[in-house]
């Protein structure tokens, strides 16, 4: 025999909220100017500034994080590059 659950009580359900309409296909804001992407001289210093992590063999850890972040701040230049974006050296 299905019974569907009964509510405890004389509990109500609450009024339903009306949600505020969007219109998908207004025009968007103009995008901000973009600006030069600067290259970080030391692409983990975040990470080394939070200490070893919570791990055993916490340095083999640290050192995979330090690739992965190195890695990525490599490819974030590149990219920079490719769009004509990296900021000049001698800024």
């Amino acid at each position: 025999m299905n019974r569907t659950p009964s509510r405890q009580g004389n509990q109500r359900r609450r009024p339903a909220t009306k949600r505020a309409t969007t219109d998908i296909w207004r025009l968007p804001e103009p995008l901000p100017d973009l600006e030069p992407v600067v290259p970080t001289s030391d692409a983990t210093a975040l990470i080394r500034s939070l200490g070893d992590p919570p791990l055993s063999a916490s340095s083999d850890v640290a050192l995979q994080f330090a690739i992965v972040i190195e890695r990525t701040a490599a490819i974030a230049a590149a990219l920079a590059l490719s769009a004509e974006l990296l900021a000049d050296a001698e800024s």
